[in-house]
């Protein structure tokens, strides 16, 4: 996983930037470039040697222009100011460094003394590297990036469909005989999944900028509710009863495993079950939270008072308005909604 800061710093060199533009246009003229991007060059005067003071505004033609020099180019790091150019970088060589050229060994050296970001473009493979305190990256090309965002998307809908039936099946069975662990295991895995390959390609579409603008909205609409549904659907069939941010937690921990497994799912959600047929035996009556909250529209700290009044979401099909109403943060609305809300319900299972 990427981490956020990074993600800010390949944002700013996405296509559909000024300072992109410029970079594509040093590749496209067979350029080398090293970059430095301070927030007050001051700070690193025993780096910054020589060259020729600039402070000019920054636009993508100043900075091809010079790039055509072989120093480096100092620039603001809101990318609004181009400071200096042809300057010699001096990092400390005690510094270590993985890299084998030149401009690239600087690059990662400046990065890691200054924790501000670099950029490097080899001249020779027309590379872009992102050097940011200790993090490399590597910008990919745009077509590539495409084409592997677009598969990961298609994946995704596949993956949401099966997902989406999954809980269909689960709501049929919620009120009428009782869900097995099974296929709530099953729709958990499928959400985990399609949470794990967003964040796989998330760093992706940010790089794209601009030209990642409708695969994310396409990403947005596959994902919409995914995370909600998932957390709920823990709260509902944990052995244990857990609040929405402890079920986000065992989401967060689960996505880290190297493989996602149902009964690793099962495990966790508290069952005492030794197998996958033995976890389709065990079925349950699910507490509520799913229906109360995405079905119903009611706040979780309200849901919360229902489910501790009721105990499961049988037993709150069963009650009258007026029993409903008798719970905290429930008036006549509210009940209403909820039994609306399992009237839609029971009429899927006729």
């Amino acid at each position: 996983m990427i981490a956020e800061e990074l993600l800010s710093k390949i944002a700013i060199l996405s296509p559909g930037t000024r300072l992109r533009k410029a970079l594509d246009d040093i590749i496209s003229a067979n350029l080398g470039a090293l970059l430095f991007f301070v927030d007050d060059p001051q700070k690193y005067e025993d780096i910054i040697q020589g060259g020729f003071d600039i402070d000019c505004p920054f636009s993508p033609e100043k900075l091809y222009e010079l790039a055509k020099m072989d120093g480096a180019i100092v620039i603001s790091d809101d990318v609004t100011k181009i400071l200096f150019a042809n300057v010699h970088l001096v990092p400390d060589p005690t510094i270590p460094t993985i890299e084998t050229g030149m401009r690239h060994r600087t690059a990662e050296r400046v990065a890691r003394q200054t924790g501000q970001m670099v950029v490097a473009i080899s001249k020779r493979r027309n590379v872009i590297s992102l050097y940011y305190g200790q993090y490399k990256y590597v910008m990919n090309d745009a077509p590539l990036l495409i084409a592997r965002v677009s598969q990961a998307v298609d994946t995704l809908e596949k993956y949401r469909e099966s997902f989406d039936r999954i809980i269909g099946t689960i709501e049929i069975d919620e009120l009428r005989t009782g869900v097995s662990i099974y296929d709530v295991a099953r729709a958990i895995e499928k959400g985990l999944l399609m949470l794990r390959i967003h964040e796989e390609i998330f760093p992706y579409v940010i790089e794209l900028g601009g030209e990642g603008r409708l695969i994310n909205m396409q990403l947005e609409e596959v994902l919409e509710d995914v995370t909600d549904i998932t957390s709920l659907l823990i709260m509902d069939y944990s052995i244990r009863d857990l609040d929405v941010d402890q079920a986000k937690e065992i989401i967060e921990k689960m996505k880290q495993d190297k493989e996602i497994s149902l009964m690793r799912i099962i495990r966790t959600l508290g069952v005492d079950v030794q197998s996958l047929s033995q976890a389709g035996e065990a079925i349950y009556y699910p507490r509520g939270y799913r229906i109360l909250n995405h079905s119903a529209k009611i706040p979780l700290s309200v849901s919360a008072n229902v489910v501790k009044t009721f105990k499961n979401l049988k037993i709150i099909s069963e009650a009258s308005i007026d029993e409903l109403q008798s719970v905290d943060g429930i008036g006549e609305k509210r009940a209403l909604a909820i039994a609306s809300a399992i009237g839609m319900l029971k009429s899927r299972t006729i």
